[in-house]
């Protein structure tokens, strides 16, 4: 699949399927790779765009401050490229936060918005965390031992059950061909960090769905009910037994989540 220009940065994406355009945009340090659960499963009813946002993958990373405003526009350019007007937004984490400021600044591309395990703003504690997870990439911290200690945030304590599942998940993450680079991870964090959309959730017009994981740690229910609150008629999900990582965990239940709220959409 091909790598395009948009704006400042050459974005690599890819297209699988046909049908209406469902866009997925991905979280903190993560490629498109981790759509690897939903991509089949999507594909079967909808033209599902996955890209990697700047600063990771095969995207370019350049070192100048990132915004998550500034990613919604890298978004949509995309679109633009590809010629797609409007689409199903799917954000998941920092994913979300893209996603929100996407339906603020281009309600008009937007046929629905679902914002998976995600916040109108993160919580200190949340901000603390992830400049230490900064930090630590920027001080050299090897990428597996900074996996090491990232996993338990993002997966349950039935994931941690099977230590070759986890030793399995890390070695595949090791894997990746295209690590992405220390600046780069904190130009992320930052973008992160410094999202707010609390006072402008209101504005949101598209059908939403607000999908969080039970046991999500990292950005906990509570955060996804105060975006819920904030958003016009927006629906709130719970899945039993899945963390921030659920889209792995229990991937089953959150592509059944995902279908089931964009068929509802399709007969509105």
């Amino acid at each position: 699949m091909p790598t395009v220009k948009v704006g400042d940065i050459n974005m690599y994406y890819e297209v699988h399927g046909e049908g209406e355009p469902l866009l997925l945009i991905t979280g903190l340090g993560g490629d498109l790779t981790g759509w690897i659960f939903q991509i089949p499963e999507f594909s079967k009813k909808y033209q599902v765009i996955v890209f990697d946002n700047r600063g990771v993958g095969r995207t370019d990373a350049p070192d100048v401050p990132y915004a998550t405003g500034m990613m919604a526009d890298d978004t949509a350019g995309l679109l633009d490229v590809l010629g797609i007007e409007r689409a199903h937004i799917l954000g998941l984490s920092m994913g979300g936060f893209i996603a929100q400021e996407f339906a603020l600044k281009y309600p008009q591309r937007v046929k629905s918005l679902i914002l998976a395990t995600t916040a109108a703003s993160p919580h200190s504690s949340n901000k603390h965390l992830l400049y230490t997870w900064a930090r630590m990439a920027q001080e050299g911290v090897s990428v597996e031992t900074r996996l090491r200690e990232q996993l338990p945030w993002i997966f349950t304590d039935m994931f941690f059950e099977n230590p070759e599942l986890v030793q399995m998940a890390i070695n595949t993450m090791l894997a990746n061909p295209h690590q992405q680079p220390a600046y780069a991870y904190a130009r992320q964090v930052t973008a992160c960090v410094e999202h707010d959309t609390r006072d402008r959730l209101g504005q949101i017009t598209a059908p939403t769905l607000v999908l969080v994981g039970k046991e999500d740690i990292l950005l906990p229910v509570k955060l996804s009910e105060e975006l819920a609150a904030g958003i016009p008629n927006a629906e709130l999900v719970v899945l039993e037994g899945g963390g921030h990582g659920f889209l792995v965990e229990i991937a089953g239940k959150f592509n059944r989540a995902v279908l089931d709220f964009l068929e509802n959409v399709k007969k509105e």
